[in-house]
């Protein structure tokens, strides 16, 4: 099985191919991402991870139809990207936009304006308070990540009763830092 983690960085996968634009200690691959078409086969891979990486193409659209192409049929999508209630992704430079829970449902996953038909099935959609990698860069102080494994979760419940709610009326008091969603490629 051939599955890909773009943009790796730090927040390697022992399930993937780790691949960034840095040599970065146990990444796999060396590939510029923003260089079109990527170097992989047209429906070759079987899964595609994606951990905040979309928000740094100006073209969103095009690094989309190019995770799209070289999946095969079945094959999963998963994305995390920065919600945008997040100010650190606000205040980002590298950052050209950032999204709501329905973003990727949308677009994606039913017949829209952008991609014209569905081109997945969405199995996995939420929003988090807090990074899945505490402390990628390892900057963080101990005690602040066991302050986030101890509240995160509860947020992460009370957020995800009802997302949309949350993004309509919580937002300006408690941000979320992620949108997290997963789609099987019709």
């Amino acid at each position: 099985m051939l599955i890909l983690n773009l943009g790796a960085g730090k927040k390697l996968r022992d399930d993937a191919i780790n691949v960034d634009v840095m040599a970065y200690p146990g990444v796999s691959e060396v590939t510029d991402l923003a260089s079109f078409p990527w170097k992989w086969d047209s429906e070759s891979c079987d899964g595609i991870y994606a951990s905040h990486i979309v928000e740094h193409f100006p073209d969103q659209k095009q690094f989309l139809d190019e995770c799209y192409r070289i999946l095969k049929p079945g094959g999963f999508l998963r994305l995390a990207v920065p919600h945008a209630s997040s100010i650190t992704s606000v205040g980002c430079l590298g950052h050209y936009r950032t999204y709501s829970y329905n973003t990727f449902h949308d677009y994606m996953s039913k017949p829209f304006y952008m991609f014209k038909n569905a081109k997945y099935r969405t199995v996995e959609q939420r929003l988090r308070w807090w990074y899945e990698e505490i402390d990628a860069e390892g900057n963080m102080p101990i005690w602040m990540r066991w302050v986030i494994k101890i509240i995160g979760p509860v947020v992460d419940t009370l957020v995800n009763i009802s997302p949309r709610v949350f993004e309509n009326l919580f937002c300006p008091i408690i941000q979320c830092r992620e949108v997290i969603w997963k789609g099987i490629k019709i």
